[in-house]
Order: structure tokens, then sequence, then C-alpha cells
């Protein structure tokens, strides 16, 4: 007789359909895979999966539901089987993509990527996915409509001024050009109006985008931005794991004499990145910290944007750990850290001292 130790459906997502296999781990350590015809990305689709996993999954055993992160198609049905009870688990597409390649896997179909990521959670200890508040969902949505509408507001300015220094100047075309940047402007200030009016009507969270919004040179949009961008950092374990996020994990080649270019990944959130590009600029003029910081780094870069890039990722761990310990940012916290290491220092060496007495 053997005994289920585990089972995992691995569910890969696309807009309309998913792609579905069960996978099972017995105590002999021998796994099995069930798969089911795909079914459709909607309520229709999610009661069939239901219906289907009532019949398939052991009494006795955990159920994990694994999936990779889809942007926005993976939401429903993550909320879905998490009001069923089930444990679910949703995983950034970079360490999905690292464990297919150590599979050695050629083919890619929507079947086989369902397959390996049930045999990713039965071989891995996975961290539980719990569903985002309202208020994060709803403030995330308002940065991303904010960031497509700056992005808009460049587009038309561009063109604008192209317009404008044409030969050939139509005064219409210009007006219309200049009642759609208006536009977009008083659409960006309503936008952050109701991005303040949202923070301000939650008590914690206003008091938590406080504590970053004490950095000098982050302003409250950052702040809001950062947090909404990562739904305020729940699914965050670690500095590290946040920069990869972020797309500033740092890729380096070299092989024997070869020496490639040490940059970013930049296969991260890119709404972070262009709304920490303006407070690291303001950081290295007027935060103590991250002013020492990068002057300390700038004469080594062969670029000064190199050692802007280093201030951004160490300004979103800055924001990440004030968010945890929910603190004020401390602009003499590095002077006493030094203080304590001297202290210890000190104390360690004075002890050598009388054992050796």
């Amino acid at each position: 007789m053997y005994k289920i130790l585990k089972q995992c459906l691995g569910i890969d997502v696309s807009k309309s359909s998913l792609s579905l296999s069960l996978g099972t781990l017995d105590s002999n350590l021998k796994k099995e895979f069930r798969s089911h015809p795909d079914i459709k990305n909607d309520i229709s689709g999610f009661k069939e999966l239901k219906a289907w996993l009532g019949k398939a999954i052991g009494n006795n055993a955990d159920l994990y539901v694994l999936m990779e992160a889809t942007g926005v198609y993976h939401q429903e049905v993550c909320r879905y089987l998490y009001g069923l009870g089930h444990k679910v688990c949703v995983m950034q597409s970079g360490r999905v993509k690292r464990y297919a390649q150590s599979l050695d896997q050629r083919s890619k179909t929507d079947a086989l990527d369902s397959k390996m990521l049930s045999m990713l959670g039965l071989e891995r200890e996975l961290r539980l996915w719990e569903p985002a508040s309202k208020d994060m969902e709803h403030l995330k949505s308002l940065s991303r409509e904010r960031s497509t509408l700056l992005k808009d507001r460049t587009t038309e300015t561009n063109r604008q001024g192209s317009i404008a220094s044409s030969s050939y100047s139509n005064k219409e075309a210009v007006k219309r050009h200049l009642k759609r940047l208006q536009l977009i402007d008083e659409q960006i200030a309503s936008i952050e109006q109701e991005m303040r009016g949202l923070v301000s009507g939650v008590p914690t969270l206003g008091k938590r985008i406080g504590h970053l919004e004490s950095i000098p040179g982050v302003s409250f949009i950052s702040a809001a931005t950062v947090v909404g961008e990562t739904l305020g950092f729940e699914s965050i374990s670690s500095a590290k794991q946040l920069a990869s996020y972020a797309g500033y994990d740092v890729v380096l080649r070299e092989s024997g004499s070869f020496k490639g270019k040490t940059k970013i990944s930049k296969k991260g959130n890119s709404h972070i990145r262009a709304v920490l590009h303006m407070p690291s600029m303001t950081c290295v003029r007027c935060n103590p910290t991250l002013r020492q910081f990068y002057r300390r780094l700038k004469p080594n870069k062969a670029k000064p944007l190199v050692a802007l890039v280093a201030v951004q990722r160490k300004l979103l761990v800055l924001m990440y750990t004030l968010w945890k310990n929910e603190v004020d940012y401390d602009p003499e916290f590095e002077n006493k850290k030094q203080q304590r290491l001297k202290a210890f220092a000190a104390q360690d060496s004075s002890q050598i001292k009388l054992s050796a007495s």
C-alpha cells in the first residue's frame, strides 16, 4: 500500500482557456500525472474544474494549485479556487522559466507547461497566495492608468513639437493637439487626486505610505505607485526577490577571457523602475544616505547612470524595509550602525586581551 503525500494541480493560463494537469506524489516518491481537456477561462470553466477536482483528488492529501503570474488573466481563477479552500500558489515567471530549463524540455505546448507546473509544485516548497485587498487592487489600477497617460502625454508632446516645427503649420491641428494635451493633464491630475483620496480613506494604508514619504526625495505619487505595483509587498519575502521583481537584479556574463557587460536584467516590473527614476535623481542631492552612496559609486562606473540605477535599487529596498518595519526614515541609521559595530569590535578586543592575560 502506498500513501499519497502531495497533490498539485498545474494550470497554464491564457486569456481564453486553462490547461490542466493534476500531479500526485506517493510514499514511494513516484509521480503520476492526469490531464484534462482545456476549459474556458470563465465561470463556466471554473465550475467544470470544480466538478473534476471533486472526483480526481484524494481525500487525505493536500492539494496545491500552482500557476504562473500572467498579468490579469490568472486572477479570477485564483480567487475562485481560493474561495473553495484550496492552497493556491502564484509563481513569478522567472522562477518558472529557470525550472523549465532544468528539465531540458525542447517542446513547448500548453499541456506540457501545465504538467511542468504540476511537477514543480510536487518537488518544491511553495509560498501560498492570498488575494490582495480591494484597496490595493484599486491603487494598482490607478497607478497603471496614470502610467499609460504619462506615455500618451509624451507621445502627444513630441507630435506637437513636430507639427509646430513643420514648414506647413495647420492652426486647427495645433489647437486639437493642445486640447488633447490639456485633457491628458486633467485626467492625470484627477487620477492623482483619486489616489490621495483612496489612501487617506484607509488610515493604516495612509500611515504606512507616510513612512515611505519620510525618505527625502520620495513623493506621495512615487510611494503610492510602488506600493500599488507590489500590492503592498504582499508576495515579497526578501530584498533580493524584490529587486528581481522590479528588474533590478544584476546579470553578469563571463566565460574564459570573455568579459561581458554587467547590467540589470530589466525582466521585471517596468512601472516601478520608471517611477523611481526622478526620486533617485532627487535623492542623490538631498538624501544624506543615498547621496554618500552615489558619490562613492560614481567614480568607479563608466557612466553616471549606472550609479543612479544602483541608487534606485537601494531606494526600493529602503522603501520595502520601512514598510515591513512600519518606521520612518532615520538619516542617522548608518552612523548608528557603524557606532554599534565599533562598540562590538572594541568589546571583543577587550575580551581577547583579558583572556590572554
